[in-house]
């Protein structure tokens, strides 16, 4: 009983960690683009500043996302290492970590994809069913959302509906 109580306690933690870091990225987008709708956004003249200086945003956004994925490591670590009696918890924080792994390789991917296009640079978080893809530039013209969402669908499996491009500096 004890071993199944502390199974879930543990996935419910990494749960968490995944679902703070999506908030955390949506938190961090929306402070840039002023808003959470989706569509190509142009800076408010009205706005307050933001604790990004021009053109750090993507740099950060890096250094927060290796953070977070750092913990959820050493959780799914801490959670394998612990687990090591219990085959269906062994087996499941070993999927989860297989998932995250797989996810960060498809950000990258897409994310050199999209420099490789031409665009100066891009952002991108994956968790199955949303995908939020932030570009280096002023606005995008329907050519080049529809480029990116090529891209993005074939990296990711994921319909365009699940895709997110916004612009960002």
């Amino acid at each position: 009983m004890v071993s199944f109580i502390k199974k879930y306690l543990v996935l419910m933690v990494v749960v968490v960690l995944f679902a703070g870091a999506f908030l955390l990225n949506l938190m961090t987008n929306d402070a840039n683009t002023g808003s959470g709708d989706g569509e190509t956004l142009q800076p408010a003249e009205e706005t307050q500043e933001t604790e990004y200086a021009p053109g750090d945003y993507f740099t950060t956004f890096r250094d927060d996302r290796e953070q977070v994925r750092k913990l959820e490591m050493e959780y799914l670590d801490e959670v394998i290492a612990a687990s090591s009696n219990d085959d269906e918890t062994l087996s499941d924080a070993q999927g989860q970590k297989l998932t995250l792994v797989e996810n960060m390789e498809k950000e990258f991917i897409i994310e050199s994809l999209i420099k490789a296009k031409g665009f100066e640079d891009a952002a991108v978080t994956f968790h199955a069913g949303t995908v939020n893809v932030v570009v280096k530039a002023d606005e995008l013209s329907e050519k080049q959302v529809a480029q990116i969402l090529e891209i993005t669908k074939k990296e990711t499996g994921e319909p365009a509906e699940n895709i997110k491009v916004m612009t960002g500096k």
